[in-house]
């Protein structure tokens, strides 16, 4: 299959999902809400980070980027005031993907080595240690007591500290899966995930893998202008004290500083907007 015919079947069954979700023939009365972020800055972005993972801690930014075209990948730390980049340690000879803390380690993932490299917290100094997984990862977020990973499927990885599988946590929409699953972030309890190829980012229960409301970023990216269908919407970030998400994309030119409303009883929802829309 070409790749155009790929993403193009991709793009039609997110948006065949994403309208068909607004009801359940289970929970008819119950619609999934939907929500806009309200954008509060924008900060320059590097169009040569191709965002994999992005985490703030501690006042500061950490990006993971990939290695498309012969790029090497990387770690780096960016200061979320201005957006500039003050620190890059290049990840050489493999395709790195998300990232998480978790006490004093840094763990990030690579794409399609089995391998997820262990940094020390803040210092970022590389240890010897690696952990070990099969299939593919993508997407790494964590609680402060347990990881979640994502591997493009519909389906999350609870992992221990160690990286041992302590359950796997399908995640479905309107008991629909949502497949796709890529960038991770923790937050207010609930877990945010892009959906690959989509303006759509989703809230999930994590304790039940239910989605229950979804982010309609499609303004980012209309904003961002991205160069190139590849350089999609990617990159989810919160900082607690203020209560504010830093969104992004591969290669885009700005990072966002959101705020998304918080989740209540009186969240007034619309019909999920597909992709694109």
């Amino acid at each position: 299959m070409s790749i155009c015919r790929a993403r193009c079947l991709l793009a039609a069954a997110l948006a065949a999902l994403l309208a068909g979700c607004s009801a359940s023939r289970d929970s008819p009365s119950r619609p999934v809400p939907q929500v806009v972020p309200e954008i509060l800055r924008e900060l320059p972005h590097d169009t040569l980070a191709f965002t994999q993972g992005l985490l703030y801690d501690g006042g500061k930014l950490y990006e993971s980027t990939g290695a498309p075209g012969g790029r090497v990948s990387s770690l780096r730390v960016v200061n979320p005031a201005s957006g500039a980049v003050s620190g890059i340690q290049p990840v050489p000879d493999v395709f790195a993907e998300g990232i998480a803390v978790l006490g004093e380690q840094l763990v990030q993932l690579t794409w399609r080595n089995g391998i997820a490299f262990v940094y020390s917290f803040p210092a970022l100094r590389r240890t010897d240690e690696v952990f070990e997984y099969g299939g593919e990862g993508w997407g790494l977020a964590s609680d402060g007591r347990q990881f979640y990973m994502s591997d493009g499927s519909d389906t999350l990885r609870v992992l221990d500290a160690a990286f041992g599988l302590r359950k796997k946590l399908p995640v479905r929409m309107a008991g629909r899966p949502v497949r796709s699953l890529n960038e991770l972030e923790c937050a207010r309890g609930r877990l945010y995930a892009n959906i690959w190829y989509s303006a759509i980012i989703v809230e999930i229960d994590p304790r039940s893998g239910a989605v229950t409301r979804t982010i309609d970023c499609a303004q980012l990216q209309r904003r961002a202008a991205p160069a190139s269908i590849d350089d999609v919407l990617n990159g989810i970030a919160y900082n607690p004290a203020r209560d504010v998400f830093f969104l992004t994309g591969k290669n885009w030119r700005v990072m966002f500083e959101v705020r998304i409303p918080a989740e209540t009883a009186g969240t007034p929802s619309r019909a999920p907007t597909a992709p694109g829309q």
